[in-house]
């Protein structure tokens, strides 16, 4: 009896009871409906389900691209490279998904390029400066702009290199540079010396010749300084002489006014000879009358004529700058 309870005792410890396991499955169906509803949502988030277009690119190569890479436009992704492979002519053909709705950002005139810096992974990227211009059609091929930072790298390399070489040869102490400064030094210092910078320039023997010079040149000055105040003392008094109310011009002017009168006169006669003459030449009955006067005319002419005679002497004398002292009478 005791025997009997002992076995029943033991297998009711040993099987288990009737509601774990379905609860076992029905946690395990769970965490599978879960994976496959996380899997399902990363394929929706990752865009699997959207409706994509397709872009081929073209490049020589396509080191550092791998399937999965991102295909940015200002800095945000708007395709995926789905695959890569060779086309027949040897070129790179890489094939990138881009969705519908962000295939509006890609023109005909954008242009794509392939990125490898020094420092990062390889960038695919798209530019489009004209936004009116016509879509981008599904299943475009299209280059790729290659742009590798490390490819220049050996000729900057190289460049730093000759440079190095360069500023080595010109800090060298034989270097030409380096006998310029020397030789700038050695000016600089004979500069702030007691001849200073002309002694520099011209040396001793010709600094004190050109110093002898300028000596010379400045008593010159002095001397055609002194000349231009007598000079100028000299005009000044001629000024005075000339030009005064009691000078030589008022004298001058004075018997020009007397010789114009005079020719005034002398014009007048002449008139009156040519009046007479005239007469004469209608009249010979009165020839003798006519002769009478053309006498006493003729003496009255020439009584003038002295008279202007003596004024233009009187001028010439009064007048100190005349060369000519021929007076031509009309």
């Amino acid at each position: 009896m005791g025997n009997r309870v002992d076995e029943m005792a033991a297998a009711d410890e040993v099987s288990p009871p009737r509601g774990i396991e379905r609860r076992a499955r029905a946690l395990l169906a769970l965490l599978a409906l879960l994976l496959v509803a996380a899997a399902l949502y990363l394929m929706h988030a990752r865009g699997v389900f959207e409706p994509t277009q397709r872009l081929i690119l073209v490049t020589d190569d396509a080191e550092g691209v791998t399937v999965g890479m991102d295909l940015t436009f200002s800095g945000f992704a708007i395709g995926r490279v789905r695959r890569i492979g060779l086309a027949d002519d040897g070129s790179v053909r890489i094939e990138v998904d881009v969705p519908r709705r962000d295939a509006r950002w890609l023109r005909e005139v954008s242009v794509f390029t392939l990125e490898r810096g020094l420092v990062g992974g390889t960038k695919l990227r798209a530019f489009t400066g004209v936004m009116d211009s016509p879509p981008l059609p599904d299943g475009a091929v299209r280059p790729v702009l290659r742009g590798d930072a490390l490819a220049d790298l050996p000729r900057v390399v190289n460049t730093a290199r000759e440079l190095v070489e360069q500023l080595k040869a010109m800090t060298a102490p034989e270097a030409p540079v380096n006998a310029s400064l020397r030789e700038l030094r050695e000016l600089l210092a004979r500069a702030n010396g007691p001849g200073g910078a002309l002694q520099a320039v011209l040396g001793e023997t010709d600094r004190r010749r050109v110093t002898v010079l300028l000596e010379d040149s400045r008593r010159v000055l002095a001397g055609v300084q002194g000349v231009l105040q007598r000079v100028e003392a000299v005009v000044q008094r001629a000024d005075e002489r000339l030009l005064a109310p009691e000078g030589v011009a008022g004298d001058a002017q004075a018997a020009l006014r007397e010789a114009r009168a005079l020719l005034e006169d002398l014009r007048g006669s002449l008139r009156r000879v040519d009046g007479v003459l005239d007469e004469a030449h209608g009249v010979a009955r009165n020839v003798r009358a006519a002769t009478v006067d053309l006498d006493a005319l003729r003496a009255e002419v020439e009584v003038t004529l002295r008279r202007v005679d003596a004024l233009m002497l009187d001028v010439q004398r009064r007048w100190p700058f005349a060369r000519d002292v021929e007076v031509h009478l009309p």
